[in-house]
């Protein structure tokens, strides 16, 4: 298993910093987060295109997410949202990166009473999303969210029921093993149904927290049971990145050491 460190902890700085220090704490690859300054504009590809090539590190994406809701009832924000996705997936295809993770949406307040509305959109822009990703070959990862009130893609289930009857071969799942831990306490039990929806599992996302908040804690901070979430992925034969979302590079480092020791 290769090791994957999240620009989430790299957001303030320039492309040229983040990139220098996860190559210096030898990481082999950088999931760059395409918010602020990190989005990947024509200037930031072939720049970033520079630097991984001197730097060797290679490239997966986080599309945009902030301030953005593939399930709005606002046309205008899901067009925002499909526009800004694919510039991230079409930056991605020029960067090579082998896969970029999208989020569901959510259902805002005012709209509480209109559940299936809110599918439905989310469902018509994800179809509009992969139908980029088909265009430029790059996989995508529908990411399963945190047990937060209002959010879709909680549970295997939620995930099914958002992507419907969408059928492509560039349509996977990213785990997110601290999410699921705020969804059932047990993230190892999501692994098999999650690599069931579309492609299965393409990306893993790895940090700790103790199942009632998304803390982002280095790895034995919170209660996950990580030899369990390490046996699964072995079971599924995952062979990517397991990517560390970690509040600053030095738990990074620490989180890929621990993890390492359970792989080994």
């Amino acid at each position: 298993m290769k090791y994957s460190v999240s620009s989430i902890v790299f957001l303030p700085e320039s492309l040229q910093s983040a990139i220098e220090k996860i190559a210096e704490a030898k990481f082999d690859c950088w999931e760059i987060v395409c918010e602020g300054s990190h989005t990947l504009t024509p200037e930031n590809v072939e720049y970033l295109n520079e630097l991984k090539e001197h730097w060797g590190v290679d490239i997966v994406v986080h599309a945009p997410f902030s301030d953005l809701n593939p399930a709005s009832m606002n046309e205008k924000v899901r067009k925002l949202t499909i526009d800004s996705i694919g510039e991230a997936i079409k930056g991605a295809s020029e960067l090579h990166a082998k896969v970029v993770t999208i989020h569901p949406g959510y259902i805002p307040p005012l709209w509480s009473n209109y559940e299936n509305n809110i599918i439905d959109n989310n469902y018509l822009t994800l179809n509009s999303i992969v139908e980029i990703a088909e265009t430029h070959a790059v996989m995508l990862g529908f990411e399963n969210m945190p047990n937060y009130h209002g959010i879709l893609g909680i549970t295997p289930d939620s995930m099914k029921e958002v992507i419907k009857d969408i059928d492509s071969k560039y349509l996977g799942i990213t785990f997110d093993m601290g999410h699921a831990n705020t969804a059932c306490g047990a993230p190892h039990k999501y692994i098999k149904e999650l690599n069931s929806i579309g492609k299965g599992i393409v990306h893993v996302h790895c940090h700790d927290n103790n199942e009632k908040d998304d803390e982002h804690l280095l790895i034995g901070e919170g209660n996950i049971d990580f030899t369990k979430v390490i046996n699964g992925l072995k079971e599924i034969n995952y062979d990517g990145y397991l990517s560390f979302e970690s509040k600053s590079l030095r738990d990074a480092v620490q989180s890929r050491e621990i993890i390492n020791k359970l792989i080994k």
